[in-house]
């Protein structure tokens, strides 16, 4: 029989004691760029990861929960229960993390230029 095992049920033991997060065997179920990341936390903030990673596991699993905290990592936001939470719920639904790192406005581009006063319409 093969052995099934979820990273999910190692996070709550690792928001207890942080320290084992370098010798975990979960570290490389982690997004490489999450993984550095929670490398660079202090022991509070990756304590609050974790939980955070744990909740989002539960309700939508494991891979989309660190899914989601490597998308806000790369968009330079914190992580935090309620956009882990989102985007993890829209991640497991099949929708794909938003790519751009800034919207498109060029389309507003048109009511920033001046008109030429021929153009311009009377009141």
């Amino acid at each position: 029989p093969a052995t099934v095992r979820n990273p999910a049920t190692l996070l709550p033991a690792l928001s207890r004691k942080t320290h084992a997060w370098t010798d975990s065997t979960i570290r490389d179920d982690f997004p490489d760029k999450l993984r550095i990341a929670i490398d660079r936390m202090d022991a509070k903030t990756r304590r609050t990861t974790f939980r955070v990673i744990a909740k989002a596991s539960a309700a939508s699993g494991f891979e989309a929960a660190v899914r989601a905290g490597e998308h806000l990592v790369e968009q330079g936001h914190a992580i935090d229960e309620a956009s882990v939470t989102t985007m993890a719920r829209r991640i497991a639904a099949g929708e794909k993390p938003y790519e751009q790192s800034v919207p498109d406005l060029t389309g507003y581009d048109v009511f920033m230029k001046p008109r030429q006063p021929w153009e311009r319409k009377e009141a």
